[in-house]
């Protein structure tokens, strides 16, 4: 079986000063869209620390609202303890600031909801 040579196709030089160019215009896209793949990931990255962070405000923000509420269910079932027994353990102002408690804690509450 004979050999064949495949011998060099001769382009024209207007044919690989374009085929030059077509080269560089893809080149100069391929590094563009790297470029943004980075500039993407370091926003990414951002992007998760902050979730992260505002994961974590969430969580310390329940904790503290829970202990509120808990708080607060204290002081209510107090203030129920001492009506139902009639007695006049607390001074008006006493009653006045146990009051001002409640109406504090339920305006904390409501602000983080």
């Amino acid at each position: 079986m004979p050999e064949q040579q495949v011998e060099p196709e001769v382009t024209s030089g207007k044919d690989l000063k374009s085929l030059e160019l077509a080269l560089q215009v893809l080149w100069d896209k391929a590094r563009m869209v790297s470029e943004s793949l980075v500039h993407l990931k370091e926003a990414n990255a951002v992007l998760r620390r902050r979730v992260a962070e505002l994961e974590g405000n969430e969580q310390r923000l329940k904790e503290e609202l829970l202990g509120r509420e808990r708080e607060l269910d204290r002081l209510r079932k107090e203030a129920l303890r001492l009506q139902s027994n009639g007695s006049e353990s607390l001074t008006k102002e006493e009653k006045e600031a146990l009051k001002a408690r409640i109406k504090d804690l339920i305006a904390k509450i409501n602000s983080h909801l």
